[in-house]
């Protein structure tokens, strides 16, 4: 292995490691020259590695920005989420509550139905009674209308004798 081989590897394993340290994943970019140069720097980077450079760590950069925005974003969804299901629950509660009055309210009508019915069940007797004391009452009225016009006429004729 040749020292510029050995320079890339270093470089290579010097950006994985620091790639892997990140919690984004890692992205890679091909160069345009797969085969090492010949020319051998000693000092720095070589004009291709530095641009390269350059290019993964806006990358990587623009990579952290949208993964923070995404994690704020589902951060926000999840707590509008929570916020709607707890609305949701209390409305439910709510609701319940109501309707629980509702059924004590009508168990209350259906036992004070119940008791009038039964009220008028005791009635009904007392009712035919008083109906059948109203056609006696009716009879009577006639029976007098009846006796009364014969008491005049009698009278008329007991005149007419006198």
């Amino acid at each position: 292995m040749d020292n510029s081989n050995s320079k890339n590897s270093n470089n290579d394993n010097n950006s994985n490691n620091d790639r892997n340290s990140l919690i984004v994943p890692s992205v890679s970019i091909s160069s345009s020259s797969a085969t090492p140069s010949k020319k051998s720097y000693s000092k720095g980077l070589r004009p291709t590695e530095y641009s390269k450079g350059l290019v993964q760590e806006h990358i990587v950069k623009l990579t952290q920005d949208v993964y923070k925005n995404f994690t704020e974003y589902t951060k926000e969804e999840l707590k509008a989420t929570i916020e709607d299901c707890k609305l949701l629950e209390t409305m439910n509660i709510s609701t319940k509550d109501k309707y629980s009055q509702l059924n004590q309210m009508s168990q209350h009508l259906m036992k004070e139905i119940s008791k009038l019915q039964t009220i008028y069940a005791d009635f009904s007797g007392f009712i035919q009674q008083i109906e059948e004391i109203n056609e006696q009452t009716i009879q009577m009225e006639n029976t007098a209308k009846a006796l009364d016009e014969y008491s005049r006429y009698l009278e008329s004729k007991l005149m007419k004798i006198i």
